[in-house]
């Protein structure tokens, strides 16, 4: 009997060296485990606090749950990550499918089961596992207690770098870690812009004079702001799906002669929820002037909605000397001069 007694503390004194070690290994795994999860890698499992009341009494503030990567169904408790260290634990009340462009996507309904209204549904990739197993507050609180109470106490009793450092700095870490996740974060007010959509057709139209920007979608226009060549013109018609403005004479005759395109910008609100944004180059057409003789008399017509200069040049003969007159004529949209 004594060599038995002898040989089971034997058994025992030699197991208490490995002890810690053991704590020290699982305590790396369950963190960089932890860890992987909240940032969204593949992991078997994790731990996470219960910060909140909304799964009272299943789940209590201040409690501990572990989860595992496993397979779930109506009534189970899973966990998703808004962020890396803001974990949701809802059950699952509901399953949907969401059929989309790129095939049918599989979303959880999840609901805390101390409020009133569901969560927004979440794909089923976002959940990082299963709950398996609840710690309550009044077990791990004491626990933690006891264990960073006897790692202080090794520490000062020996003064040599061993197990307990390591232990010691994984508790106190992951202890600030969950304090930190429990502090509310500031949210920050950031204006939202509209969607922006470039789709629009820019059309000239040489019978009035006016350019015509074409939009063709299910949101209609309700304000707009036009600019051409950096110069805000005026709107003549405005519908949902087009906005009809005239550019002045000056611009639409130097557009024509030296073929530069006007540059039409638009800026314009699409019911509310998007906006018309854009800068469209169009390339002004139109008809050379009509040069005609009737009766020894030069008549020169304009046959576009905007002004044109005309260069003519008359060979004549004075004293048997023949000369040359050289005149510029600026001609009104849709008129005529004699010479």
């Amino acid at each position: 009997m004594n060599r038995v007694g002898l040989s089971i503390k034997r058994f025992f004194s030699n197991s208490s060296i490995y002890v810690p070690y053991v704590l020290l290994a699982i305590l790396i795994v369950l963190v960089v485990s932890t860890f992987l999860s909240r940032f969204g890698y593949q992991s078997l499992f994790g731990v996470s606090v219960v910060i909140s009341d909304s799964m009272e009494p299943a789940l209590r503030r201040g409690d501990i749950v572990i989860y595992f990567r496993e397979s779930f169904t109506l009534g189970d408790i899973v966990i998703y990550c808004l962020t890396p260290n803001h974990c949701i634990a809802h059950r699952v009340v509901d399953f949907m499918v969401l059929d989309t462009v790129n095939g049918d996507r599989l979303l959880i309904i999840t609901k805390g089961d101390n409020v009133d209204s569901l969560d927004p549904p979440i794909e089923i990739e976002k959940i990082i596992g299963k709950v398996v197993f609840v710690m309550a507050r009044e077990i791990w609180i004491p626990l933690l207690a006891v264990a960073v109470a006897y790692l202080v106490r090794d520490i000062l009793k020996t003064l040599v770098l061993g197990y307990s450092y390591a232990i010691l700095f994984i508790v106190i870490f992951a202890t600030v870690l969950s304090v930190y996740s429990t502090i509310p974060r500031p949210i920050n007010a950031e204006p939202v812009k509209p969607s922006l959509v470039r789709l629009a057709g820019v059309y000239f139209q040489l019978d009035s004079c006016t350019l015509s920007i074409r939009y063709i979608n299910a949101i209609p226009m309700i304000l707009t702001e036009v600019e051409v060549n950096s110069t805000k013109v005026d709107i003549v018609d405005f519908n949902p799906r087009e906005i009809v403005v005239k550019p002045g004479e000056d611009l639409l005759r130097k557009a024509f002669e030296y073929r530069e395109p006007l540059v039409i910008k638009i800026e314009a609100l699409l019911n509310r929820v998007g906006r018309l944004s854009g800068e469209y180059p169009i390339l002004i057409g139109g008809l050379d002037p009509q040069i005609s003789f009737v009766n020894g008399i030069l008549i020169a017509r304009n046959l576009n909605c905007f002004p044109i200069t005309i260069n003519i040049s008359i060979r004549y003969l004075d004293n048997n000397s023949w000369l040359w007159i050289n005149r510029s004529y600026v001609i009104d949209g849709f008129s005529q001069i004699v010479i």
